[in-house]
């Protein structure tokens, strides 16, 4: 996959693309390595340019208790908080499974910026997607029941990443049920009681050795959703 490729660079000149390539270098972090950490300088946005894993964006505690705010794939980017406004890591990064990195340097991704208004477009679209999700996140960590968020991040990563399957609509990634439960910021029993309910009842399929999760009746999960908010 090219830069030209990446969904927020596609509108660039080929021109613009070459002078903010210039000084990138390609990373390949192993399975579970820390890309940075909340806080660190921001001095780059990494853009995913290939591998079928994917990168966690999220936070730990002292506590080591995690956070799933984010899961990103090839054809995306991250790390461009930190660089647009001059401070210091919003969240942590880690590499799950097998991706390959393209690193653009803080000087470069803001020449591009200043000088590319498609550019400028494009991010502003992405930025208010990823606000409009986080605090769709928030919101449900005030109102809702955790089935409710459960039910709506599974239904979330079905859309974006579901393979149809004879058994449903399989996410791609691995997701542990301590992952899904980091993205809910709950513990890894609560959320295995709702899965072990769900699959007793044929909504998803859930390979506990392979990490794979299948959704097998989209609608009762939705009717989860949609019952939660009649009440």
């Amino acid at each position: 996959m090219s830069l030209a490729s990446i969904a927020v660079f596609k509108e660039m000149s080929t021109d613009a693309l070459s002078r903010l390539q210039q000084g990138s270098v390609v990373l390949e972090p192993r399975d579970g390595g820390m890309i940075f950490a909340q806080g660190d300088p921001a001095d780059a946005v990494y853009a995913i340019i290939a591998g079928d894993g994917h990168v966690r964006i999220g936070a730990i505690d002292h506590h080591s208790k995690a956070l799933m705010v984010e899961v990103l794939r090839a054809g995306e980017i991250f790390g461009e908080i930190g660089v647009i406004d001059s401070g210091s890591r919003s969240a942590t990064a880690v590499a799950v499974g097998k991706v390959q990195l393209l690193k653009l340097r803080r000087p470069s991704f803001l020449a591009a910026l200043a000088s590319s208004p498609a550019l400028g477009e494009a991010l502003c679209r992405m930025m208010a997607k990823r606000l409009r999700r986080t605090f769709e996140l928030f919101q449900d960590a005030t109102f809702e029941t955790l089935e409710v968020r459960l039910a709506r991040q599974v239904l979330y990563l079905a859309d974006r990443e579901g393979r149809p399957t004879q058994q449903g609509l399989r996410l791609a990634h691995r997701f542990r049920q301590g992952d899904l439960a980091d993205l809910l910021g709950a513990t890894t029993r609560s959320i295995i009681t709702i899965l072990n309910a769900w699959r007793s009842a044929g909504l998803v399929a859930y390979d506990t050795d392979r990490a794979l999760l299948t959704v097998r009746d989209i609608a009762s999960l939705r009717a989860i959703i949609e019952g939660d908010r009649e009440r």
